[in-house]
């Protein structure tokens, strides 16, 4: 099918080449453009194909063989209208094929086919959101963003918007996803390095601000249960997560905050080979075991955690109320971590290998470089 759909020579009765959708790097996600006479910039559409049902987001007027092709696909069950003036395309498209309409999303919301909403701060349109590829490290902005000129970003026009600097701080929420891909549906998507062409931008229209949030601006949540890696965490490592590096620009330190209800712990206890961390306590009285003894903490503590077992670790709250700690730590390319509770190695890899970005292994028996082979 897809070896099909990437074909270039889709044609059309009385024109060179027929518009269809194509396929992306990004599994299982295509998208559609034209670029109409006296227009500047393209116009995109995107689909994604999941088994619990296709999403479209942003239908533009599709000519009837795109529609076939978009039923060879699987059809559509939610369509998502990012973009204000494609809604009486999408009510067509939902009547076609049965699909449910969205176009008001609260944060955080799960519109289908891996897709969760960003809910979108100050910007020109009210119930602005943005939509997130949790595995996949892609954003789709809709018309939030324009790619424009090619290979960067921008905002609509200054004039559109109430405060423009409280515009460029609200899009910081899709920073906080560390993108990689971004599409637009005005303009070129960017497929590399969108995290940087997104910050350039709110750079130029906030400057400094960018680089401060406060904690009561934070997004609170259990990001875990997007992980299909920890889908099965006991409950016990269950806690609220808010990232705050990325948002405010950060690339050679990472820190968030996390609160942990009473019982409650935010890791096996494990140690670094390369990323040293530092804990604060916001809040509360949490603890941090370590090899050689366990730290009662109190509010305005610092726990140094270097690398190795001297700094091997595991946050947890024994009291009975929250507690809030902020979590530093050098960022590395390459990592892995020793947990001494279960015997386990954890490899982190600076390119996917054999379709995993890191690998989980037993760290005994040790093995024979030759084990195996031949």
């Amino acid at each position: 099918m897809l070896q099909l759909v990437a074909r270039a020579a889709f044609r059309r009765p009385g024109s060179k080449y027929r518009v269809m959708f194509y396929p992306l790097q990004i599994s299982n996600a295509y998208a559609y453009s034209v670029t109409r006479p006296h227009q500047a910039i393209a116009e995109n559409s995107h689909l994604f194909v999941a088994e619990r049902g296709n999403v479209l987001v942003d239908p533009l007027p599709f000519d009837d063989a795109t529609l076939a092709q978009i039923a060879e696909l699987g059809g559509v069950s939610t369509v998502v209208v990012l973009t204000g003036d494609r809604s009486s395309h999408a009510q067509a498209i939902a009547a076609r094929f049965g699909a449910a309409v969205v176009d008001r999303a609260e944060h955080y919301d799960g519109i289908g086919a891996g897709l969760t909403a960003i809910r979108l701060r100050d910007q020109h349109r009210a119930h602005e959101f943005a939509l997130h590829l949790t595995e996949s490290q892609a954003v789709v902005a809709g018309e939030t963003l324009a790619g424009a000129p090619a290979g960067a970003l921008s905002m609509a026009a200054d004039g559109k918007y109430t405060d423009v600097c409280k515009a460029a701080l609200g899009l910081r929420r899709i920073l906080r996803v560390n993108p990689e891909r971004l599409l637009v549906s005005r303009g070129q998507s960017v497929y590399a390095g969108a995290y940087q062409q997104l910050y350039t931008l709110l750079y130029a229209k906030a400057g400094a601000d960018v680089h401060r949030i406060n904690v009561d601006e934070l997004d609170f949540r259990d990001e875990r249960d997007e992980n299909t890696e920890r889908a099965q965490q006991p409950q016990r490592y269950t806690c609220l997560d808010a990232e705050v590096g990325w948002a405010i620009g950060a690339r050679g330190l990472g820190y968030r905050v996390s609160t942990l209800p009473p019982g409650h712990r935010f890791c096996p206890l494990h140690g670094h080979a390369r990323e040293e961390e530092l804990f604060y306590v916001i809040d509360g009285e949490p603890s941090v075991r370590m090899l050689s003894g366990t730290i009662r903490c109190r509010k305005g503590d610092f726990v140094a955690l270097p690398v190795g077992e001297s700094g091997t670790h595991q946050l947890l709250n024994d009291s009975d109320a929250p507690a809030t700690v902020l979590l530093l730590a050098r960022t590395e390319e390459f990592e892995s971590c020793y947990y001494p509770d279960s015997d386990k190695l954890l490899v982190d890899l600076p390119a996917p290998l054999d379709g995993r970005s890191s690998v989980l292994v037993a760290a005994h028996p040790q093995l024979e470089y030759f084990h195996g082979e031949s």
